[in-house]
């Protein structure tokens, strides 16, 4: 290895890399987020390590570390998306034995609050990094979430969707990394952090247009928002009423409030009843570059556990009907800086 100058003495750079494409498209299912019936397929991921001072390595079918001569682990196991989100989820607590937590989608006969966890429709590997010295892991800005434009363009053909709908597969996806040093989830294709609300006014029961309503002729808050808040709602009028801000908004999202039904109104359900929408808590990449917030440490010798997880945010307002035979492509890339103290710039 060449010396390195006196100034950067403290720093030896090591690449990981997790590759996944994705060349499959939506099919027909039963239960979806916001009526959206499909689901996207993954399949050939791999995960890689480009510089041998960082090993890595998976559990195998008896339960131990095997840590690959090739440094490359792979999954060719179909795996299927569908919509699940981040909301009801604390996933601060943390145990060798322990997975992030997702929450399922709002199927017609449940409730409006919190739903079940996930157990499918998610892409996700347990990894285990070691190396001789320690290394804080960032993302590398290398890192990408992209619709295939291609294959889109094929299904385009085939389907008569529109390509542009087709791509906006890419800001849907959601790529989180869970370890001892917290969770973190990384929102591909925005500057800022989009900070979605978790909550909403939803037509998910009957899929007729208008906006879900209690047995007491009520409109009814879908998501996570605080309990003590105190929802304000407008007279019921004897006509439907359309709400033109939900003109634009996917199928399964808002529609109009029926005769005889109370319009919750949620400027003033905020301003006047204390109502708090929870916010997904995401990083744009440029915040997890290197300098930013880190992924993970490695402490010396370690065997440090790290969860991926590949998923589709079904609160996104992209996450929609209009994703039917997308296709998208994603190169998760690590970098890492060997240090024995730690960074002065953000972490936990």
């Amino acid at each position: 290895m060449r010396k390195i100058g006196v100034r950067q003495k403290s720093l030896l750079w090591a690449g990981l890399a997790l590759f996944s494409l994705t060349l499959s498209a939506f099919v027909t299912s039963t239960i979806a987020w916001f009526n959206v019936s499909d689901f996207l397929t993954v399949g050939n991921i791999k995960v890689s390590c480009t510089n041998h001072d960082i090993r890595i390595g998976t559990r195998n079918s008896l339960g131990s570390i095997e840590f690959e001569a090739d440094d490359m682990v792979s999954n060719d196991e179909q795996t299927f998306l569908t919509p699940v989100s981040s909301m009801f989820q604390d996933n601060s607590q943390y145990l060798d034995t322990l997975f992030p937590a997702l929450s399922s989608e709002y199927p017609s006969v449940r409730g409006y609050g919190k739903t079940d966890v996930a157990t499918s429709g998610f892409w996700q590997e347990e990894i285990f990094l070691t190396s001789d010295v320690g290394t804080y892991v960032y993302l590398d800005e290398s890192t990408y979430v992209a619709a295939n434009n291609r294959l889109n363009e094929i299904a385009a053909t085939q389907t008569g969707l529109s390509v542009d709908d087709l791509n906006k597969v890419e800001d849907a996806i959601r790529v989180s990394f869970y370890s001892s040093d917290g969770y973190v989830i990384y929102e591909p294709n925005v500057e800022e952090s989009s900070k979605t609300p978790l909550a909403g006014l939803l037509d998910v029961s009957f899929y007729d247009g208008y906006i879900d309503y209690n047995s007491s002729n009520e409109e009814v808050l879908y998501g996570e928002y605080n309990e003590d808040a105190t929802l304000k709602y407008d007279d019921a009028v004897d006509h439907d009423v359309e709400h033109h801000e939900y003109d634009n908004a996917k199928p399964g999202v808002g529609g109009k409030t029926l005769a005889g039904v109370k319009h919750l109104n949620l400027e003033k359900s905020v301003n006047e009843g204390n109502l708090k929408i929870k916010e997904e808590e995401t990083y744009a990449l440029k915040d997890l570059l290197h300098k930013g917030k880190y992924v993970t440490y490695i402490a010396p010798n370690e065997m440090k556990r790290l969860v991926v997880t590949i998923y589709l945010e079904g609160w996104d307002k992209e996450c929609s009907n209009d994703l039917i035979n997308s296709a998208f492509s994603a190169h998760i890339a690590f970098m890492g800086e060997h240090r024995t103290v730690a960074p002065n710039y953000p972490n936990y």
